[in-house]
């Protein structure tokens, strides 16, 4: 029964980016032969992979204690591989739920375990979290540092898409820096890899942060063109934090071509949405934008418009603090 739970939870891994539904029913049925065996091992791997769907699936809390669960067996086994990979879903998570502190430190404890018996793989993974988050935290030379030591080590893998997940990033450190032409050229080159291998979250967020670059260029024909493409993928899969994501941007475009009615309908929708799943820092950015264009639409004057967006990082979410008016 051990290698059925093994054949269970090997499908699962490999098929929990394009179909999680079916990832999880696998996950499950692994959980519950190796419960009725007592097979540790085996049940850390169905609860790894039951966090992993989760946190894709936007059930981040549930994803939180799935990969506690997987923590404590790893740790009992003495698993540092499996902790590793265990305390990357609860940084995601902590992450997604707005905990940055305790994601920093998951991360840094899963780069520990990775780098203890060098496991390429999850050290790449684990380097390119922390980069998120010094990004997210506006360090942008230590984000890139990052980046690219995770980008060498998926290279040498040979790993296509931990190397695009890492492209993603540093296109987005280039379009902070206004390196535009260098953001574009590494979004595309992830998104070639992310259409091959057909992952439609991450098809939908390269869309999403190649929207924010056309944007950025005041290019708001293509910029909008990306946020719908966006949209369109997110909803086949059924994420709202997703859709959320890239309608807010598209209503930043609309505002900023004077199209307040449609703005607002969208900065509603998104504001919904957010609730929706209690994503805090899509409520909080929201909120901000709706305050800023209830102001403009008073005809109240200031320096330029500090818009607050989104920028789809990797695995996760990070924002761009909005200028302070004078």
């Amino acid at each position: 029964m051990k290698e059925e739970i093994e054949r269970l939870n090997e499908e699962a891994e490999a098929i929990k980016r394009q179909d999680p539904a079916r990832a999880e029913e696998l996950a499950r049925k692994a959980q519950a032969l190796a419960h009725e065996i007592g097979d540790r091992a085996g049940l850390a791997e169905s609860w790894l992979n039951l966090a992993s769907v989760c946190w894709r699936t936007e059930r981040y809390a549930e994803g939180m204690q799935a990969a506690r669960e997987a923590l404590a067996l790893f740790t009992e086994l003495d698993d540092l591989r499996g902790k590793a990979r265990a305390l990357n879903i609860a940084g995601i998570c902590h992450r997604a739920l707005g905990e940055m502190n305790k994601a920093m430190l998951a991360y840094q404890e899963s780069l520990k375990c990775a780098e203890a018996i060098s496991e390429k793989k999850s050290i790449a993974i684990a380097l390119n979290n922390i980069g998120l988050l010094h990004r997210q935290f506006a360090d942008y030379s230590a984000a890139l540092e990052n980046y690219l030591k995770s980008l060498r080590l998926s290279q040498e893998l040979g790993d296509r898409y931990s190397e695009a997940l890492a492209r993603v990033n540093i296109g987005a450190v280039y379009k902070l820096n206004k390196e535009y032409g260098n953001a574009l050229k590494e979004y595309q080159s992830a998104l070639t890899v992310f259409e091959s291998l057909n992952l439609k979250k991450e098809i939908a967020t390269i869309l999403v942060n190649i929207g924010n670059t056309f944007k950025d260029l005041n290019d708001f024909e293509n910029a909008r063109r990306s946020y719908k493409n966006a949209i369109q993928w997110f909803e086949e899969i059924s994420s709202s934090s997703g859709i959320a994501l890239a309608k807010l941007n598209l209503a930043v475009v609309y505002e900023k071509e004077g199209e307040y009615e449609q703005a607002l309908q969208l900065y509603f929708e998104v504001l919904a949405l957010s609730e929706q799943v209690a994503n805090k820092r899509l409520i909080a950015i929201v909120c901000l934008n709706l305050g800023w264009l209830y102001s403009e639409k008073q005809g109240i004057k200031g320096d330029e418009r500090g818009y607050s967006t989104l920028e789809q990082g990797s695995e996760n979410v990070a924002f761009k603090q909005p200028k302070t008016r004078a």
